[in-house]
């Protein structure tokens, strides 16, 4: 009777060793498709009110302008002169941003105290208009054209000695989006909206 009952205990540990041997090996093998999705479940309630956020940067951050640069118009022609404008070497060149950017010119000139946005057709009888240059390092990169409409140019159009200056505006697209109905001829509101110093 002995025997029996350690032959039976070695069947029933044989037994589920077997058992065990199966169930491990029967977990694995290839994975089967995914299943379909479920329905949707009940709306959660609502999360409290999380902390307040850091303040954001102003919006004006990316604009860049220069300060007001003296005239400095260069040329042989006693009707036609030119200056050169250069962006600082950090900035790239205007020819690389014209078409994304908007740049803004501004001219103040001898006698009335107006600001004004390039093209100016007529200040005391000459007319000032402006252009990009090339890109390449040896070009401005804005440069700005007077003419005399009769005559000869004159100080009290061109001569830095009498006030006549030059800033530019450099408006990032980002920036442009939210001020989309400011009239960039008024320099005031554009100076008020976007923090322009003098």
């Amino acid at each position: 009777m002995k025997t029996l009952k350690v032959i039976t205990k070695l069947v029933m540990k044989s037994i589920l060793i077997l058992v065990l041997c199966i169930g491990t090996t029967a977990c694995e093998g290839p994975e089967g498709p995914q299943g379909e999705i479920g329905l949707q479940g009940p709306q959660g309630e609502q999360g409290p009110q999380g902390d307040q956020g850091p303040a954001g940067e102003d919006g004006n951050a990316e604009v860049i302008y220069s300060n007001w640069i003296p005239a400095d118009f260069q040329g042989t022609s006693t009707s036609i002169k030119f200056m050169d404008i250069d962006f600082p070497p950090e900035l790239p060149s205007a020819s690389s941003i014209k078409n994304t950017h908007v740049i803004l010119v501004y001219f103040t000139g001898f006698g009335d105290g107006n600001v004004y946005l390039l093209p100016v057709l007529n200040f005391r009888n000459a007319q000032f208009t402006y252009g990009f240059g090339s890109g390449s390092a040896a070009v401005e990169d804005i440069l700005i054209r007077a003419q005399a409409l009769s005559g000869d140019l004159n100080e009290f159009q061109i001569d830095p000695a009498r006030g006549n200056q030059f800033r530019y505006v450099i408006i990032p697209p980002n920036v442009q989006a939210g001020r989309q109905a400011l009239d960039y001829s008024d320099y005031e509101a554009v100076k008020a909206a976007f923090d322009l110093k003098d």
